[in-house]
């Protein structure tokens, strides 16, 4: 069953009960755009929010706040993108990963609460306590990690540690199965203009209304991932390479250059750099918009 209006599939919302309307656009079930089918904006995302299955998901508390984290299964995907889709760019040339280990990753972005819980400090602009943190650097976001670890020695999994996503492991947990530009298993329509399919996903420069949104507002991937579509750019461990890292390596970032990676796009993106395979770099040091994703992975590169 699919939605009239905006062709979302409906049916995991069938048997909820309070079922009348698309909790995607709010259409009647009949396909009338009344005002009076239509809840909030809020309503349909918490009802979006309660069908995504939660089995993978651990909460880790420290600080005296708690860190939601995904986990990500190992297995094989293409990273980049093919030389059709829309935006694609020399630096995205489509290759196998293998990620050897199963992986955590945060549910969100650390958000201004969670950092300065930890911190003690907000850098952020536009400040709220459910916005992603922003204005933090590679640095402080390792930084950042270490103090986690540091605080979890007993209630993390086992053989575990907080740190950065690698470029792999945060494109893997952004696709999430898919292969398409975005992780809704659709594609972006225009480069540099509106975009609806996007919007569906994150905060950018179509409809952000140039500042940036509290997390979790929109939809989140199929393995319950949210926010890695526009709204913050997210740091990876990893340094840049035009040509990626082996592939078929598990691959992790080491320090063999200033520039490190982060990825997603931001509030004030356009759809082109807010596809599931678009690269920025820059100097470590640079605070610019910068925000952050914790992961929990195994690895001995800290």
């Amino acid at each position: 069953m699919n939605c009239k209006y905006c062709n979302e599939d409906l049916t995991q919302f069938i048997f909820l009960n309070g079922f009348k309307f698309c909790p995607f656009c709010g259409t009647g079930l009949n396909g009338e755009r009344r005002a009076d089918n239509k809840t909030s904006a809020i309503a349909r995302i918490n009802l979006v929010k309660s069908i995504v299955p939660q089995t993978n998901l651990i909460t880790i508390n420290a600080f005296n706040t708690s860190f939601e984290l995904i986990k990500c299964p190992a297995g094989k995907f293409l990273m980049g993108s093919p030389t059709t889709e829309l935006g694609h760019k020399n630096n995205e040339e489509q290759h196998e990963v293998t990620i050897d280990k199963d992986f955590y990753i945060g549910k969100y972005p650390i958000t201004q609460a969670q950092y300065e819980a930890v911190t003690h400090r907000n850098p952020s602009y536009f400040k709220a306590p459910n916005n992603p943190v922003s204005s933090v650097n590679w640095h402080q976001a390792k930084e950042y990690c270490h103090l986690l670890n540091e605080a979890t020695i007993n209630t993390r999994p086992v053989g575990y540690l907080f740190d950065l996503p690698t470029e792999a492991q945060w494109e893997y947990a952004c696709r999430a199965n898919t292969v398409t530009s975005l992780n809704s298993g659709k594609n972006i329509t225009y480069q540099i203009t509106s975009c609806s399919n996007l919007g569906e996903l994150g905060w950018y420069e179509g409809n952000s209304l140039g500042k940036l949104h509290p997390v979790g507002q929109k939809k989140p991937n199929n393995w319950g991932i949210y926010d890695m579509h526009g709204n913050i750019d997210e740091w990876c461990r990893d340094y840049y390479l035009e040509n990626y890292l082996p592939q078929n390596a598990d691959p992790d970032g080491e320090d063999r250059t200033a520039h490190r990676v982060y990825r997603g796009g931001c509030y004030r993106n356009t759809p082109i750099c807010c596809r599931s395979a678009y690269r920025f770099y820059v100097n470590s040091f640079s605070e610019y918009q910068n925000g952050f994703r914790i992961a929990l992975v195994k690895t001995n590169k800290f």
